[in-house]
């Protein structure tokens, strides 16, 4: 009995420190921005998903606001270079690109280098 109870200990110890030592990548998460005064749209809210596979980084971003959205936002890259996500998109029948820079819970940018992104992670 006593050694079915030190073995479990030592599973369970060993078990935390695997855990302990795993590395959580900063940039990871769901965040939400806001595009600023976009010409025939105004201010427009994203939900932003950011996942890594592997080496490679990927995204997702959909529409979040009540208001009248450009239409569905289909994401063909996101590529991290120098601390800055440069992610190329295709909306409404526009190729577009963000460039988006991730400080713990916050995020900034720009949408083709004409327009202001700020927000928030969320998760």
């Amino acid at each position: 009995m006593k050694k079915i109870f030190a073995i479990s200990i030592l599973f369970l110890i060993a078990s935390c420190g695997a855990l302990k030592n795993s590395p959580k990548d900063p940039y990871v998460g769901i965040f939400d921005f806001i595009i600023f005064e976009v010409d025939n749209f105004g201010d427009i809210p994203i939900k932003w998903t950011l996942l890594k596979e592997g080496e490679n980084y990927t995204s997702q971003m959909e529409f979040s606001g009540d208001g009248t959205s450009p239409g569905e936002i289909e994401v063909n890259s996101t590529i991290l270079e120098d601390e800055v996500f440069t992610i190329e998109a295709y909306t409404s029948g526009y190729d577009i690109y963000f460039e988006l820079s991730v400080e713990e819970a916050t995020i900034s940018g720009s949408m083709m280098g004409m327009f202001n992104i700020k927000g928030t992670r969320i998760k």
